[in-house]
């Protein structure tokens, strides 16, 4: 007997956890990318290029390529390479080969622990419900319906290592949630439309109709407590950048620093690092300090970020640097005596 669409989708609801946790943690060690031919020379450049989309996706940090540590992990890309083919598909005036190739998952870690930087394989199941308005008609974004904008957020949830579930917006999925739920950000009905779905954290979208067939985004991690806005642009785009936006916050707060057993560096603590933006500033602020070798998120308490500084001074040169930064305010005194674990407490300005 023939399995029934409905069956057949249930079956695969409750398989999808076990098949992606497999393949999640190897794909985050795949990558592939155009190559002009399948010389040496050329296979060996393009590996270097996919190790660094690799690293950013284990790491969760889009920045990490930019790292000296990084780029001696890089430069011996094509010893890490466990398997690697070619494929070809016909172009306009020639056919396109693609290079794919899967690192080995051991080596790379073992390589990245050695250096200090980040590893960050347990991601969070994100399911992303999205509403749309335009000139005051509110809709649910039925995925199926728009494959383009579709494919753009499955498309950088894989280059960022997101494990993304779009919700099916079959009649289950229509019965349970309204576009007033995701305005009203309506728990008992998120919940309820949710609970079908393999999931660790549910996403909302709010996206508004504006000139020239662009869409502004207003987005909420339900129990991340947090909420972030994308510009007006194209719907794939929009998606594209939410996507974006997600990860780099929950790798802020979820992705683990520099590993256990490295010598303890200097922390401090930033208050009033509202979103997203703000933090994006915060880091391109201490990244960009002389004094600082490296930077490890440690803590997130509401607006609160911690973190751990590697130095190539002293902690006055690192003092100094924080006392001259314009957008920052040495505040000791915030909330009593600063916590042992510490250092140093400075305010971001806006």
């Amino acid at each position: 007997m023939q399995m029934t669409r409905t069956r057949l989708l249930i079956l695969l609801l409750v398989l999808l956890p076990w098949l992606f946790a497999g393949a999640a943690a190897d794909g985050l060690f795949e990558s592939e990318t155009l190559v002009a031919d399948e010389g040496s020379e050329t296979r060996n450049a393009a590996l270097s290029k996919m190790l660094a989309d690799v690293l950013v996706r284990v790491s969760g940090n889009p920045k990490i390529g930019a790292q000296a540590s990084a780029a001696e992990i890089l430069q011996a890309a094509p010893t890490l390479v466990q398997q690697y083919r070619y494929r070809t598909v016909p172009g306009d005036a020639d056919v396109v080969r693609h290079l794919w190739a899967r690192f080995d998952r051991t080596a790379v870690q073992r390589m990245m622990r050695e250096r200090n930087l980040p590893i960050w394989t347990q991601r969070p199941r994100v399911l992303m419900w999205v509403a749309t308005e335009r000139a005051g008609r509110r809709d649910m974004l039925n995925f199926d319906t728009v494959a383009a904008a579709r494919d753009a957020a499955l498309q950088r949830a894989q280059q960022r290592g997101m494990p993304l579930q779009l919700p099916l917006m079959d009649l289950q999925d229509q019965a349970a949630l309204q576009p007033a739920d995701i305005w009203s950000d309506y728990a008992a009905a998120l919940d309820r439309a949710s609970a079908r779905y393999p999931h660790d954290l549910v996403v909302t979208g709010r996206l508004q109709a504006m000139a020239g067939d662009t869409w502004r985004g207003s987005w909420a991690l339900r129990g991340a407590e947090q909420d972030f806005q994308t510009a007006a642009q194209a719907l794939p785009d929009a998606l594209a950048s939410a996507v974006d936006q997600i990860q780099d916050l929950l790798a802020a707060r979820r992705a683990p620093g520099a590993i256990a057993g490295a010598p303890r560096g200097t922390r401090v603590r930033f208050s009033a690092v509202q979103d997203l933006a703000a933090y994006g500033r915060l880091v391109d602020l201490i990244e960009g300090m002389p004094p600082v070798a490296g930077l490890a998120l440690r803590h997130v308490e509401g607006d609160r970020y911690t973190f751990e500084l590697q130095l190539r001074g002293d902690d006055q040169t690192l003092r100094r640097a924080l006392d001259d930064a314009p957008r920052l305010r040495a505040e000791p005194g915030l909330s009593g005596p600063l916590p042992s674990e510490v250092d140093y407490h400075y305010r971001l300005l806006h």
